[in-house]
């Protein structure tokens, strides 16, 4: 079964990525956070973010660890963003 994890970018938006065979991410700036595939090199997904540290790095590896321990009945596990931190909005990119 895939499992995702979703990353809340407003009120009343979200997006879904595919963990896949597992998710790399880094920390481009406290502006940008990229998020790549194991699986598939050809797209990233590029994250608008607000004052993001290592934390938000952190907060999504754990949810990425969760989507992969959690039931097959339970397929999406959302990202806890950290305090002070905000994604403002999400785009797929590639390369």
């Amino acid at each position: 079964m895939i499992k995702y994890i979703r990353i809340q970018y407003t009120a009343s938006k979200s997006a879904l990525i595919p963990v896949g065979q597992g998710l790399f991410v880094e920390l481009a700036s406290s502006t940008e956070v990229k998020v790549y595939s194991s699986a598939d090199s050809t797209y990233h997904f590029s994250l608008t973010t607000s004052a993001a540290t290592f934390a938000m790095v952190s907060a999504i590896q754990a949810a990425c660890v969760q989507a992969a321990q959690t039931s097959w009945t339970r397929p999406i596990w959302d990202v806890v963003i950290p305090d002070g931190e905000a994604v403002t909005d999400i785009a797929v990119t590639a390369f």
